[in-house]
């Protein structure tokens, strides 16, 4: 056993077995540390993502308040807020940084002047949640221009 343990094949199998150990720990903290990096980051969660102002008649301006929540460890930022059109604006109400477990809203408002039937809008929020940078809240209606 001992001449075994010399030789160059052994050698070589406790080398490949070596390399795989250590890859199979590298791989372990590396998922891990994904893991723990995403638990302690920044998270969006908005308590709904889409309104519908129902039958509305022409020409009042609407408005309506996105509310949602830091569920992450880090804070959360909101780098830009841009609505799809010019009938539709968005504001954070200058608030931008929001710590672990605060709350804030997205404040829309759309003009319904001059515009009749369907209408969907939608309003993209920027931040830096790594799981959600980019997320679209849309408002919808029904413009009725006959309705008083």
């Amino acid at each position: 056993m001992s001449n075994f343990i010399q030789t160059k094949t052994a050698k070589f199998i406790y080398f490949v077995f070596g390399l795989a150990v250590i890859s199979a720990v590298m791989f372990f903290l590396f998922n891990n540390s994904k893991i723990s990096a995403s638990v302690s980051t920044a998270k969006i969660v908005f308590e709904e993502e889409v309104h519908d102002f129902g039958k509305v008649p022409q020409g009042p301006q609407l408005e309506y308040s996105f509310k949602f929540t830091n569920k992450g460890k880090s804070p959360l930022i909101i780098e830009k807020v841009q609505p799809s059109c010019g009938c539709t604006g968005a504001t954070t109400g200058g608030q931008n940084e929001f710590s672990k477990g605060e709350s804030g809203e997205i404040k829309v408002t759309f003009n319904t002047q001059g515009r009749t039937g369907r209408q969907e809008k939608h309003i993209m929020v920027f931040t830096n949640d790594p799981d959600m940078p980019q997320k679209d809240l849309k408002i919808t209606c029904e413009i009725d221009e006959n309705m008083q």
